[in-house]
């Protein structure tokens, strides 16, 4: 059995807990100070949650991954309010690998390719309204995109009064101070004391949201059973494509189907985890792009040619150097040893990304923005890329995020020509529990090379 006194032992901070999370929840370089100062392991003690370990290896994080369900289990109950419990990213065991078994095929580039025409046109929209020669930024603009995408993606909301309440309703589920959010993880932190207090607003926002979903659910429902459509069949075609259709229809392998509350977590989840870091991966790679000149010759001219592999290699060193999220959580349910490292159960064990996609050894000039180390076959290695986590518990919805970000900024560049409204990198802020560039990808359209309203905006 680990020894809970060995993690005394363990090299990290000794100031009060309080202290620690608040450094964490503020700065984004936290995990590469304690790399700095601590080496590649160190103890957090963080409140509510308890001792949590960085880990900033490779090697640390195969064994992370190798781990057995019954051992590590979702370390994100910090958003569990928010999520639902039934959400994929929370659950463990057998109710994960059967709701991961559901939701994976859903979200393949094949279902997914259907959604490029209506990525594309909600993009070209934007640009259609983008100033010559003014600044602006391009983070909350795609952060916009993306919600309308993900929200007709999943949603398919057949109503457009209650779908544009919806879409106005969901950001508020994490668009609060982060403080306000990590106490929500505590029973004090969930007094209700009316409507001004953080939790009374929160959790009327959220009872209208389940309002408006659960009434969805049971439309959707019944549109089925008008149609006279089985149940038991999983093929969804023309207005029937859209995921919470998929969900509704589709049965594991016992032939069981999701209870409305299942769907509706997933859902959430869907779009929480897909829309804000999707958008803020595409605010990054902008910024990037326009302060690497070279790298965005390379690609305009792969463009051209119509080819994806470069703007692939792009996407994958945007999220290596500037992961919007910084750390993939587990909480041990048992003993385990990682790294020589012999942990007991209740210990949350992490991954500090922005540490270990730094790695020289892996990374030469990790400073440096260069796709060329993901061109022609290059690969770092097991456990060296890790934007979407790994393991059984890596990201389902990777694949709509990598393909949106794909044709956002495929159509942004073939319309205008960008460059940053001041030659200085933007540097990363923690904002909520993602990392964001601090002006928001402030750019300036110099030219614009097609007219984007010359093609029809609705696909």
């Amino acid at each position: 059995m680990a020894c809970p006194q060995l993690l005394q032992k363990m090299p990290g901070p000794r100031v009060p807990s309080v202290m620690q999370v608040l450094r964490w929840l503020i700065e984004a370089s936290f995990y590469q100070r304690m790399a700095n100062r601590y080496g590649e392991v160190f103890r957090l003690k963080f409140p509510f949650w308890g001792n949590v370990v960085g880990f900033t290896t490779g090697q640390a994080a195969q064994q992370i991954f190798k781990l057995s369900p019954k051992v590590a289990h979702s370390g994100m109950f910090a958003i569990r309010e928010g999520l639902g419990p039934q959400a994929v990213m929370l659950l463990n065991g057998d109710e994960h690998l059967r709701m991961r078994k559901l939701l994976t095929p859903l979200v393949l580039g094949s279902r997914l390719k259907r959604w490029e025409d209506f990525i594309e046109c909600r993009t070209r929209e934007e640009i259609a309204q983008w100033p010559v020669g003014t600044p602006f930024a391009i983070g909350p603009i795609a952060d916009q995109i993306t919600l309308d995408v993900i929200a007709k993606i999943v949603f398919g909301m057949r109503d457009a009064t209650r779908g544009k309440e919806l879409r106005e309703l969901l950001p508020k589920l994490y668009d609060m101070y982060v403080l306000v959010a990590f106490g929500f993880g505590h029973p004090i932190g969930r007094l209700d004391l009316g409507r001004w207090s953080p939790w009374g607003r929160y959790r009327r926002t959220r009872d209208r949201i389940d309002e408006l979903l659960y009434s969805e659910i049971s439309l959707r429902r019944e549109e089925f059973t008008r149609s006279d459509q089985s149940e038991h069949d999983t093929e969804v075609t023309g207005e029937r494509d859209d995921l919470l259709s998929v969900l509704l229809l589709c049965r594991d392998e016992n032939g069981i189907g999701l209870t409305d509350a299942e769907v509706r977590d997933q859902l959430v989840a869907m779009l929480l985890a897909g829309h804000e870091t999707t958008a803020t991966a595409i605010a990054w790679a902008v910024e990037r792009l326009v302060r690497n000149p070279r790298v965005l010759r390379r690609l305009m001219v792969s463009l051209e040619r119509g080819e994806t592999d470069y703007m692939d290699a792009v996407i994958k060193e945007t999220l290596r150097s500037r992961p919007p999220v910084l750390g993939v959580p587990r909480l041990l349910a048992q003993d385990a040893t990682i790294d020589g490292w012999e942990l007991p159960a209740g210990t949350t064990v992490g991954l500090a990304l922005p540490v270990l996609h730094h790695d020289a050894a892996v990374y030469p000039e990790p400073e440096q923005f260069r796709p060329e180390r993901f061109l022609n076959g290059n690969d770092p290695g097991p456990g060296a890329w890790l934007p979407f986590g790994g393991g059984m518990r890596r990201c389902p919805g990777a694949n709509m995020a990598f393909f949106e970000m794909r044709v956002v900024l495929t159509t942004i560049l073939r319309h205008v020509r960008l460059a940053p409204d001041r030659p200085e990198p933007e540097k990363p802020v923690n904002y909520h529990v993602i990392t964001v560039p601090d002006r928001g990808g402030r750019v300036v359209v110099i030219e614009r090379l097609t007219d984007p309203a010359a093609q029809p905006l609705s696909p």
